[in-house]
């Protein structure tokens, strides 16, 4: 059974290891994503993120993060490996943050993801997403963006 805790300072090493897990053709875009997550500065802007556990196994990760002035437009990372996304974690992952978010009264959801890493492409299209945008910055993947829109 999955359950999920609260994201803990010291649990920053397992994170890394998840995203490497989940995007394994982009190790160094993994780091850098760590950076970014770890210098997040929760004083100024919302953040609830959690692990998901098998057991006493780390098995995902799941954040929401404002990332915009506003709180009614939310970002959601979903990091687990292909099997494990397919397999339930995701699933809990996401209704949890669905939850949170909801709770927050945000009106929307948005992803961006690497469009090679095509499971968790997928599993936010099966969760109602849809397709905002495609780019490529210099040096980086191409990338894709999806929205979903929560207010009832």
């Amino acid at each position: 059974m999955i359950e999920l805790h609260p994201f803990e300072q010291n649990d920053w090493d397992i994170l890394l290891e998840l995203a490497n897990q989940a995007v394994p053709f982009a190790p160094q875009e993994n780091e850098e994503w760590l950076e970014y997550r770890k210098t997040f500065d929760e004083s100024k802007r919302i953040r609830r993120h959690y692990l998901a556990y098998d057991g006493e196994t780390p098995v995902g990760y799941g954040s929401l993060e404002q990332q915009h002035d506003t709180a009614d437009l939310l970002r959601v990372y979903v990091v687990a490996s292909p099997d494990n996304l397919r397999s339930g974690v995701g699933d809990t992952l996401y209704k949890q943050l669905l939850q949170d978010a909801q709770e927050l009264k945000a009106a929307t959801l948005w992803v961006r993801e690497f469009q090679d890493d095509k499971s968790i492409c997928e599993f936010f299209i099966s969760h109602g997403f849809v397709e905002d945008q495609r780019f490529t910055l210099p040096n980086h993947l191409p990338m894709v963006v999806f929205k979903l829109n929560i207010m009832a």
